[in-house]
């Protein structure tokens, strides 16, 4: 199925949200055609990948 078995995700991370947060990614993962779970995940990677390029730029100065 996977070339790669690495990009098999099988790894769970619960998040508990209150009602209005679960509205927010709802309403917001509707907008953009994804599911929750896949817009949520999306959102927690660019996160990472901010802090990240922040990291790197806050060990250049």
């Amino acid at each position: 199925m996977y070339a790669d078995p690495r990009h098999i995700r099988d790894n769970p991370i619960k998040v508990r949200l209150n009602d209005d947060e679960y509205a927010a990614i709802e309403a917001l993962a509707r907008l953009n055609k994804r599911q929750p779970a896949v817009f949520a995940r999306e959102l927690l990677m660019q996160g990472i990948s901010l802090l990240e390029q922040r990291s790197e730029t806050a060990h250049v100065a």
